[in-house]
């Protein structure tokens, strides 16, 4: 059975906020786990004019963010967790996140799955995180900010896509070294495909089964998105793992799987490359 985490180069993507507190909760619990340092990004925006005229608020700003960084050093240290702080300015924050997870060759991000309330505050995923997840090669997890570290169970919701068995892989080796039940779930367009998906929910169960003693699967009929959000409620699983398909252009496309099954959920979302 598994042993180790499949990622060991975490980078944590955090403003500071209250709507981070989720990501920053499961990136301490996952590097204790993992036993290894934590990188951390904090994007600040960076406008020379706004800084040239506004120097009292521009300095107002240095300060929260660095308390906010006091104060998760002292959370970091509680969890016996090393830091890797940087600072990167910009004009925007995923252009920031996404060189960071470049320059630092990691291979998860843990992030939030939106932010503050907007005239967008009906987005499934914040745009800042679509973008992000849009343009990393690496492995994202989308994190809820009331969200807890998975304790009771994991569902897989895998397509018959080239990453199948990466997916599988992945949710087995977090399962078994967890020691947590793990659901493979494919679903069937209708029923002239059910007999193609079950032999392809068997083939992903036994690749999973590889890294955990626990891991069985589930065959159903339907929509994609609609099916995995009832299996997550149905099996009370706290950690999702799917695959990442493309995203629709913000802030005018049409929500697709992904962002769907992302943002009905309250539990983190581990999103694996295609």
């Amino acid at each position: 059975m598994a042993t180790t985490y499949p990622y060991s180069r975490i980078l944590l993507a955090t403003e500071l906020t209250e709507f981070d507190a989720g990501a920053e909760r499961i990136a301490l619990a996952m590097a204790q786990r993992c036993g290894v340092a934590l990188r951390v990004v904090i994007p600040i925006i960076s406008n020379p004019e706004f800084e040239a005229n506004m120097p009292d608020l521009v300095l107002r700003a240095e300060r929260d963010v660095a308390n906010g960084i006091e104060l998760f050093r002292r959370r970091a240290a509680a969890a016996d967790v090393r830091l890797d702080i940087h600072i990167r300015r910009g004009a925007g924050p995923h252009p920031e996140i996404v060189a960071e997870a470049l320059e630092a060759k990691c291979d998860l991000i843990v992030v939030r799955r939106r932010g503050k309330p907007s005239f967008l505050a009906k987005l499934l995923v914040g745009e800042m995180v679509s973008k992000v997840v849009r343009d990393v090669s690496c492995g994202v997890l989308l994190v809820p900010r009331a969200a807890q570290f998975w304790s009771h169970g994991i569902l897989a919701a895998v397509a018959d896509t080239g990453a199948a068995e990466n997916i599988a892989g992945v949710a087995g080796k977090i399962a078994g070294i967890c020691g947590l039940p793990l659901k493979v779930l494919s679903v069937a367009e209708d029923d002239a495909a059910l007999a193609r998906t079950q032999s392809l929910n068997t083939r992903l169960v036994a690749v999973a089964a590889v890294a955990s003693d626990r891991a069985s699967g589930r065959v159903v009929v339907g929509r994609a998105a609609e099916q995995t959000i009832a299996a997550v409620k149905e099996t009370a699983a706290d950690l999702v793992v799917i695959g990442r398909q493309r995203y629709q252009q913000f802030p005018f496309g049409k929500a697709g799987n992904m962002q769907n099954i992302v943002g009905a959920t309250d539990v983190p979302t581990l999103i694996v490359p295609q």
